[in-house]
């Protein structure tokens, strides 16, 4: 569906605050957006234009305007004068690096001063097939092609296009995986960096929160990586002499320093990239106000290297297709057939941590089991169905405020901010099949590849946005450093499909709980509405 483009100017008196108000509602249904989230949107709008009102008089001029960017749907809204921000009480809660990131995946707007003019932009999501949907349909097609070619194409015509074509097509893609991973990972994590200081120095219930999240990831990644051990039967082996086995890992550690600070990003080094995006981060966090311009500008970085992830995402259903039919020809797919293992693993490992939280949840707060499946069950369903954390946000909020008694405050600090950084679904999920694939290619793995291996899942899917596209480069670096060969990452775009079904309603579950017991410490949880 084509977007009209509109853009009008008004006064900003309380009739024509509730006529943009209007016209914003009518333009998020007529893009399918859901109901939960056009009520908050609408909401947004009114009080940013309320603000604006009580600052400038009812004299002042503001521009409304909708259309689309980059093929994403966008509000905006522009006010000449001094710069005064409306969404400044949450840019205070949440961290400009926050409201940055929520904004990418259309979770938040984003404001900006140019020139003079006040800009509150908001960056929406077209409402869309389902991508899993669509990633199952090119394997599907991959998968016809790839059967009936095969038996009607004669072999040395089937030698030239595997030459040809489909060599040539297998090469590019992981080029464009290795070129992308670099610039993502590296600007992802820098502003992460920038992000946690900021968020930890100015608030404490932040700090808490932000190392909750980052502990519980990375307490059941490791978990995943132990049963992935045993289940795989994955050959594990150290030097005898316990002396040898620590320098290895002083060894690793000491080479993680690179030569220079480009290098890395060039090479595609993900622990290097790391290493050099960790210590800028905390530089700048150090130079304080003295810094705001660079670190605006690395913000607008990574905000560019987000819709280069983005783009890498929607390229991959036509790469699925040529992969499949590659793999089908020359019977490199042999470990395709194994991969209900990981699933099932991740799929079980998934429901017993569910579980184990709904339990504690219960018993320390007094409410049964079934009372409190039932009151995340709608809101789960919806990111079930939409494979987003966008789409579903409306739902989750209104869930975690009027199903589980989380007071708006914790909400609307905790939930965003938790939908971005924890996702202990995702990082089991490529866990369980970065294991899968070392097993399938013979890698034997020792202390420090293991230690490697939680730090690099943790480090990328934490500080990355749960956007497509994002998790198939995280998949790029970490089979890279891992010594797992660049075959496997055709693998891994069905691995996303699989454990993507499941991955973004695991991590909400598991968040809206963790968000009671952390609501619950903070004296911000209504057990009555909880109760009820």
């Amino acid at each position: 569906m084509k977007i009209e483009t509109r853009c009008e100017e008004y006064r900003l008196t309380a009739e024509t605050i509730d006529r943009i108000a209007e016209q914003v509602e009518d333009f998020l249904y007529s893009i399918e957006t859901g109901r939960a989230n056009v009520l908050r949107l609408r909401l947004s709008i009114e009080e940013a234009l309320l603000r604006w009102q009580d600052r400038f008089g009812e004299e002042t001029t503001v521009t409304f305007s909708v259309g689309s960017r980059w093929r994403r749907p966008v509000i905006t809204l522009a006010l000449t004068g001094e710069s005064c921000n409306p969404m400044a009480d949450r840019t205070n809660d949440l961290g400009q690096w926050g409201e940055g990131l929520l904004s990418e995946v259309g979770l938040s707007p984003k404001y900006s001063y140019q020139r003079g003019v006040n800009i509150l932009q908001f960056r929406l999501h077209r409402h869309q097939i389902n991508p899993a949907l669509i990633l199952l349909g090119a394997l599907a097609v991959g998968l016809v092609v790839g059967l009936v070619g095969g038996d009607l194409c004669p072999p040395s015509a089937r030698e030239m296009l595997i030459r040809t074509t489909l060599v040539p097509i297998q090469d590019l893609f992981y080029r464009i995986l290795n070129a992308a991973a670099g610039p993502v990972i590296f600007f992802t994590v820098l502003t992460s960096v920038c992000g946690f200081g900021s968020v930890a120095i100015g608030e404490k219930n932040g700090r808490k929160m932000l190392l909750r999240f980052i502990t519980m990831s990375t307490v059941l990644t490791v978990i995943a990586l132990i049963l992935s051990i045993w289940a795989f039967s994955i050959r594990y082996h150290d030097d005898p002499v316990i002396n040898s086995r620590f320098a290895s890992v002083l060894d690793f550690f000491l080479h993680i320093v690179p030569n220079d600070g480009l290098s890395p990003i060039i090479t595609g080094d993900s622990p290097q990239i790391i290493l050099v995006a960790v210590i800028l981060g905390n530089a700048l966090l150090a130079a304080g106000t003295q810094s705001g311009g660079l670190v605006a500008l690395i913000e607008q970085l990574n905000a560019v290297c987000l819709i280069l992830g983005d783009w890498v995402g929607k390229l991959a259903p036509f790469f699925v297709v040529f992969l499949l039919i590659l793999g089908l020809w020359n019977k490199s797919l042999w470990f395709v057939l194994g991969c209900w293992r990981p699933l099932l693993l991740f799929l079980v490992l998934t429901a017993v941590a569910i579980i184990i939280i709904m339990l504690w949840v219960s018993l320390t707060k007094k409410v049964s089991p079934a009372k409190l499946i039932k009151k995340v069950w709608p809101s789960f369903l919806v990111a079930l169905r939409t494979f987003s954390v966008d789409a579903a946000f409306g739902d989750n909020a209104f869930c975690c405020e009027k199903r589980l008694g989380i007071s708006k405050k914790a909400t609307a600090y905790g939930l965003p901010l938790g939908l971005v950084i924890y996702m202990p679904a995702s990082t089991m999920a490529t866990m369980i099949f970065t294991m899968y694939a070392a097993k399938s290619y013979g890698i034997v793995v020792s202390t420090y590849w293991c230690i490697l291996a939680v730090v690099l899942t943790v480090a990328l899917l934490v500080a990355t946005p749960p956007m497509p596209g994002i998790g198939l480069l995280a998949y790029s670096a970490i089979f890279a450093r891992l010594g797992i060969p660049a075959g496997a990452l055709a693998i891994a775009l069905l691995a996303d499909i699989l454990f993507g079904f499941v991955t973004a309603a695991a991590n909400q579950v598991m968040l809206q709980m963790e968000l009671i017991l952390q609501a619950d410490g903070m004296g911000q949880l209504n057990t009555t509405i909880l109760r009820k």
